[in-house]
């Protein structure tokens, strides 16, 4: 992600063409996971849906590299539609796998952070003496790796249906769910800058590329901290709270964004909020979610979390942010997206001030967000 939108302005793309490959990509998430979360909860096999999304994920980037600038957005359509497609299975795998530990998932997350770091710390200083366009092959090369590893991992066990009767859409009608689904939706609005324009907004403020990947390796790491440090505290803590720290905090970023762009050491510090801003709120939204659905409705559940933010909201986000870009003052832009995180705020403390709906399993482990 820190070098996707330079890869491709690098090939000729325009910053309307990466808003709409960030947006079409986005697009990608709002119906495919729920159709292979449907096929999932029905058939069973997430493990092979994920082996299967991995190696097409590894031919489509190697695709992507020797084929002509004309062919880009469409074959990172195909990515989308497999890999953004199952992604919510393997959440599912991994609670699954945890059963009663659900709390260790955050240990098990931080590791795909840790190799973010790695990467860009790697990567950014290579792109400073290089072409950014050897990307796609760098990115395949990790995809090889990911899908040989994910041999290792079993299929999960199938569990015991759950709430006997209980329909996906008698879920979805419920307060707490689908104004939850509406606040990560709104936050992943406000990304959809951030994704999509992060380093082009630095470059354009004449920051190096090595240190554009040390600044989206220094929130990462903010991010390691917060999976590293949840394990031991999250039993203890409201998970309807948690989540409404993130979404405060994801909007005091875009405003402290826009503000300290020209001090490099401010914006560093600012980098630090990922932690809560994406960190705190992925891990509280995953498990507000498994928690809020049945065993056999899980896999929908992390679907309809995937489709309604990363899919439905990060599609709007990159295309309104492609759309602005050239069109208003930049700092405008990071403005909006702190107002639709203030927006994504209001909405969760209004769905979540009760809760958890206890009509739903397991939904004694979160305590409710107090009036006020």
């Amino acid at each position: 992600m820190p070098y996707l939108g330079l890869y491709l302005l690098e090939r000729g793309l325009s910053a309307y063409d990466v808003g709409l490959a960030v947006g079409l990509l986005s697009v990608t998430r709002i119906f495919a996971p729920y159709l292979w979360g449907w096929f999932a909860d029905r058939y069973g096999g997430r493990m092979k849906i994920v082996r299967l999304s991995l190696g097409v994920a590894l031919l489509c980037f190697a695709a992507l590299a020797l084929a002509p600038a004309t062919l880009q957005i469409q074959l990172i359509i195909v990515y989308g539609l497999l890999v953004y497609g199952t992604m919510g299975q393997f959440e599912v795998v991994t609670f699954t796998h945890l059963a009663a530990a659900s709390h260790r998932y955050s240990a098990i997350r931080v590791w795909g952070s840790i190799g973010f770091i790695v990467v860009v710390a790697w990567l950014g200083p290579y792109f400073d003496r290089n072409s950014v366009r050897s990307l796609p092959w760098w990115i395949a090369g990790m995809y090889l790796c990911g899908w040989l590893l994910s041999w290792r991992i079993p299929e999960p066990p199938r569990l015991a249906a759950s709430a006997a009767g209980t329909g996906v859409w008698t879920i979805l009608r419920r307060r707490p769910v689908y104004g939850l689904l509406l606040a990560c939706l709104l936050a992943q609005l406000s990304f959809g800058v951030y994704y999509g324009f992060f380093s082009i907004y630095l470059e354009a403020h004449g920051y190096r590329r090595g240190v554009i990947g040390m600044l989206w390796g220094l929130g990462v790491v903010a991010e390691v901290c917060v999976f590293w440090w949840m394990p031991r505290v999250l039993p203890k803590l409201s998970l309807p709270m948690l989540f409404l720290w993130a979404m405060a905090s994801m909007a005091l970023r875009w405003l402290l964004t826009m503000l300290c762009v020209d001090w490099p050491p401010a914006l560093a510090a600012v980098q630090l909020l990922h932690g809560s801003s994406f960190g705190l709120y992925h891990l509280s939204a995953v498990s507000l979610i498994q928690k809020m659905f049945p065993s056999q409705l899980q896999g929908r559940g992390q679907a309809a979390y995937i489709g309604a933010s990363y899919g439905l909201g990060g599609a709007i986000g990159g295309w309104v942010a492609g759309w602005l870009w050239t069109r208003v003052p930049l700092g405008a832009i990071w403005i909006g997206a702190a107002l639709v995180a203030l927006l994504g705020w209001q909405v969760a403390r209004w769905s979540l001030r009760r809760g958890i709906d206890p009509a739903l399993p397991d939904s004694t482990v979160a305590a409710g967000v107090p009036n006020g």
